[in-house]
C-alpha cells in the first residue's frame, strides 16, 4: 500500500507545501525484506537518518544487517547496545559510511552528546541508523526532514508489519 498526502503547513512567514510518503509491508521472511529496502534505499541519501522502531524482539538489528549488507557492507554488522555507536563502510548508492547506534541504553537524550552524530552526519555520503529512536525524540523532531522512520510490528509466527514513514 503506498499513500502519499500533501498537506499545508504554516511557518511564521509563509506557506509551503510537504509531501508525506507512507508505505506498508507484510514480511514473512528476510528475503521479503527486499520490497521494503526497493522502496528506501532510493530515498537514502547523504544525511539522512533511518529510525528503526519497534518493541524489543522485533528485529531492528537483523534489519540494519540486512540493510547494510544491501548496501555493500562486507564486515560483520553487529548490535551496537554496548558501544552505542558502530561505523560500517558501504560502497552502493552513492554512500560510503553509516552509523548505527542503538539509544536503549540512554537515559536522558542529553547522553548522546558525547556520539557526536551531527559532525559525524556532516561527513559526504554518511547516513545514521538509529535503533530506538524514541530516546532521541527531541533531537530527531528537529532534523524531522532528514528521517525516514521504519517501524517493525511483530505479528503471528516470524510475520512482521513493517511501515516506512517520510516527510518532504
Amino acid at each position: 500500500r503506498r499513500m502519499i498526502r500533501v498537506c499545508l503547513m504554516l511557518t511564521r512567514s509563509s506557506i509551503f507545501l510537504a509531501k508525506y510518503m507512507k508505505k506498508t509491508f507484510l514480511l514473512q521472511t528476510q528475503e521479503d525484506w527486499k520490497g521494503c529496502f526497493d522502496a528506501l534505499i532510493p530515498r537514502l541519501k547523504s544525511g539522512m537518518i533511518l529510525a528503526l522502531s519497534g518493541p524489543l524482539g522485533a528485529g531492528k538489528t537483523t534489519c540494519a544487517q540486512l540493510l547494510l549488507a544491501r548496501l555493500g557492507c562486507e564486515q560483520t554488522v553487529k548490535s551496537p547496545t554496548f558501544s552505542l555507536l558502530r561505523t560500517y563502510h558501504v560502497h552502493e548508492h552513492g554512500l560510503t559510511r553509516v552509523l548505527h547506534v542503538d539509544a536503549y541504553r540512554l537515559e536522558e537524550e542529553g547522553e548522546a552528546r558525547i556520539l557526536n552524530l551531527e559532525e559525524e552526519l556532516e561527513v559526504p555520503g554518511t547516513i545514521l541508523v538509529i535503533e530506538w529512536p524514541e530516546r532521541l525524540r527531541f533531537w530527531l523532531m528537529d532534523r524531522a526532514e532528514q528521517v525516514i522512520w521504519l517501524t517493525i510490528q511483530p505479528e503471528e509466527g516470524e510475520k512482521r508489519d513493517v511501515t516506512l514513514e517520510m516527510r518532504g
